[in-house]
């Protein structure tokens, strides 16, 4: 069966779908695999058919409309910087799955992006089985605001309800613009609605520990299996079968204590190297080693004898050679320490970051500081807790409850073959 899996993003929403289209072709599926053209070259080494679809990710992360307008406060700036990557990217991706969906029997796709993968399912009338890698759907049991934790579950309820609304008045009229230009009726409500309708199963890839009561709360429609993550053949070829981390690395590791990990993958942070130095130095006040690692943004490099600057590493090779990590929250960065059993403190930024710093904090397994409002005290504050002992040892036994990658992956692919197999015609109105 030809299965077309669409994953845009960065590395952290892109090697999921990797580990899942690895594992469907394991299963004897054909697997055609739609990434940034950015991530082409990365996705490739898995073995995958690997296509380029969308825009580059690293240049949209880096572009002014992303950086300049929207974070603007003024929301019709961002409202029109949303429909200009809607529109533009979206006709771009649109036309590209619709290259590579022929004879496709469904298409799976990502969080990001999903507007192009679910008009091209219903233009082809296949199945389409969405992958999020945190929750994006009304419940009741966790909020998408920093509500005290007592709040009642209808107050979770109405923030998601709003959320979406909110979401849809930004979007409605660029993603209709683009159903149109498909010859497709334009949605007359949003897409979780749509698909709530719909009867879709939705795929939760990420560990319903983090999330207590979700699980039992969404049931078989929105099936949570585990965060996902290749196997360790398919991790080291798309390493281009380098050792995963370089040898000068290994020796600066060996010479001294474990050091705490900084890193922001593929975000830009707000006040770029200068708040990174500020990071840096809180992590030296408290006495530890620094290893930092370069992503999409400029940061800077820093060398002393007890910090050391790196380029992209694999976080599953190098976090659990660290004491703590100290990132930008987002989804695979957070699985990747969480398993590691690492004390975590999330810089977030934003989209998901903020609710995956408030679970650290509510595991009891770090701290959580915005990246926009980082100050000495602040920091000071959030090592405090991520390095103390008790709340190591609160990671440590986290990570043996985690669903272990493998079994995620397994429990996903499960579920995409039953989908493909049950799941109607998709039909979103």
């Amino acid at each position: 069966m030809k299965l077309t899996l669409a994953f845009h993003g960065s590395r952290g929403d892109v090697q999921p779908g990797i580990a899942l289209g690895v594992e469907l072709e394991r299963r004897g599926h054909d697997v055609v695999l739609a990434v940034p053209p950015n991530m082409v070259e990365f996705a490739s080494r898995s073995g995958l058919d690997a296509r380029p679809c969308g825009v580059d990710t690293a240049q949209l992360l880096a572009s002014p409309v992303v950086e300049r307008d929207m974070n603007s406060r003024n929301p019709i700036r961002r409202l029109a910087a949303i429909t200009e990557m809607t529109v533009g990217g979206g006709r771009l991706a649109r036309r590209q799955l619709l290259t590579y969906t022929e004879d496709s029997a469904a298409i799976i796709g990502g969080s990001v992006g999903q507007e192009s993968a679910l008009d091209v399912a219903d233009l082809r009338g296949v199945p389409y089985v969405p992958v999020h890698f945190c929750p994006v759907r009304r419940n009741g049991s966790v909020s998408i605001l920093p509500l005290p934790r007592w709040s009642p579950p209808w107050m979770h309820r109405a923030g998601w309800t709003a959320l979406d609304r909110i979401l849809r008045l930004a979007s409605r009229r660029a993603d209709n613009r683009l159903r149109r230009e498909l010859g497709l009726a334009p949605m007359s409500t949003s897409i979780a609605v749509g698909l709530a309708r719909s009867g879709v199963t939705e795929i939760q890839a990420y560990d319903a520990e983090l999330f207590p009561g979700l699980d039992s709360e969404w049931g078989s429609r929105r099936p949570l299996t585990g965060f996902l993550g290749p196997d360790e053949a398919t991790r080291r070829a798309m390493d281009d079968g380098r050792e995963p981390l370089p040898e000068d690395l290994r020796a600066w590791l060996r010479s001294g204590p474990a050091p705490v990990y900084v890193g922001f993958g593929s975000m830009s942070v707000p006040g770029g190297p200068a708040t990174v130095d500020t990071i840096v130095s809180a992590v030296r006040r408290a006495g530890r080693r620094v290893v930092i690692a370069g992503g999409w943004a400029d940061i800077g490099s820093r060398e002393s004898a007890d910090v050391v600057t790196i380029g992209s590493v694999d976080h599953t090779a190098l976090f659990p050679l660290c004491e703590a990590v100290v990132h930008h929250g987002g989804a695979g960065s957070t699985a990747a320490g969480l398993r590691a059993g690492r004390p975590t403190l999330v810089c977030h930024v934003g989209a998901d970051q903020p609710m995956w710093g408030r679970r650290v904090v509510a595991a009891g397994v770090g701290a959580a500081v915005p990246a926009s409002a980082i100050t000495d005290t602040r920091l000071d504050a959030a090592l405090t807790v991520v390095l103390d002992p008790r709340t190591r040892d609160t990671a440590t036994t986290l990570a043996t409850r985690l669903v272990p990658a493998a079994d995620a992956v397994d429990r996903c692919a499960d579920l995409v073959d039953h989908a493909t197999a049950h799941t109607p015609r998709l039909r979103v109105t």
